[in-house]
């Protein structure tokens, strides 16, 4: 995989029907709380702990915003006897309404480079001339007449 990842994330939207509603469920590894917004560590830590239970990589969705562009974020929850729970605490800021999973389709290794550089992404991107073409009503009013 290239470090251009627009097919990668269109192939995604092109699945957002398929998102799965991931249930969280507080749990604590040696006594502790899982760490908020560590998902990945998270879940790495619980399976090699679980050895029944298996990690799932992938994106959680936000609904479109009013251009249409769903905000995703990398994300990995545990897989327990083919139910997907999700470990990870999210922070006051990060509301659980309205998200959805969707597995990440290709190998764990491509998953950890794009986790690292594509962690929270906004698809359809905006083009320069698309974000300039926004901007114009704002300054064309700010002109005097």
């Amino acid at each position: 995989m290239g470090h251009d990842h627009t097919a990668y994330f269109q192939q995604l939207l092109e699945r957002v029907n398929s998102a799965l509603t991931v249930q969280f469920r507080e749990v604590q590894l040696n006594g502790e709380e899982t760490k908020l917004n560590d998902c990945h560590r998270n879940v790495d830590r619980w399976v090699n702990n679980h050895p029944e239970a298996k990690a799932v990589r992938g994106w959680l969705f936000w609904p479109p915003n009013g251009a249409g562009q769903y905000t995703l974020m990398a994300h990995s929850v545990v897989d327990e006897n083919g139910q997907l729970i999700d470990i990870t605490p999210l922070d006051a800021n990060t509301p659980r309404g309205g998200l959805v999973f969707l597995k990440h389709i290709g190998t764990e290794e491509d998953f950890s480079i794009m986790k690292t550089s594509c962690s929270q992404v906004l698809y359809p991107p905006f083009t320069y001339d698309e974000w300039h073409d926004s901007q114009l009503p704002a300054l064309e009013g700010e002109m005097p007449p």
